[in-house]
């Protein structure tokens, strides 16, 4: 019986350090509050996304780590409200971005229409034409030059801190 709880604690006492040992992974870099908002000749912009990029990938120099930014900056974004308000996450929804300078880049497409069931039958669907061309793509409903990091002219730098960058475009 002795040997028995032996083996049971021995079994206990692994399982509880697989389990604390493996729990533990890589370390995140801190994150801190960014938000704003973002408008159009003065109104709020909804449904916009925005999109930090860090400065080093946007500019293509690569970092000592093989081109790898583990610890430093890395891509945060964020959707706007019906206030045109956004707050950016970079590992999870909301959590802020790395504290660096950043390229910034905004686009709106439109959302899909979704079809619910009408009660139609399945003798009403068509398929595509065989040789028909695809549909075209969804046109950003934003100033192009905005969808593209390099060509927004849009650019802050993130602190320790909780950061707000209010974003006014242009037609």
């Amino acid at each position: 019986m002795t040997a028995r709880i032996f083996q049971l604690w021995i079994a206990a006492t692994v399982a509880l350090a697989l389990v604390l040992g493996c729990s533990r992974g890589p370390s995140r870099p801190k994150t801190y509050p960014v938000s704003g908002t973002v408008t159009m000749n003065g109104q709020p912009v909804e449904g916009a996304t925005v999109v930090f990029v860090p400065k080093a990938v946007a500019t293509g120099a690569s970092s000592s780590a093989g081109g790898a930014q583990a610890q430093g900056p890395q891509v945060a974004t964020g959707e706007t409200d019906a206030q045109g308000r956004y707050e950016l996450g970079t590992f999870a929804k909301g959590d802020g971005a790395i504290p660096g300078e950043y390229l910034v880049k905004v686009f709106k497409y439109p959302k899909p229409t979704v079809q619910t069931g009408t009660g139609g039958s399945e003798e009403e669907y068509q398929p595509p034409e065989e040789n028909a061309p695809p549909p075209p793509a969804p046109k950003n409903l934003l100033p192009e030059k905005y969808a593209n990091e390099n060509t927004s002219g849009l650019s802050f730098t993130v602190e320790p801190k909780a950061n707000t960058f209010d974003i006014q475009l242009t037609p």
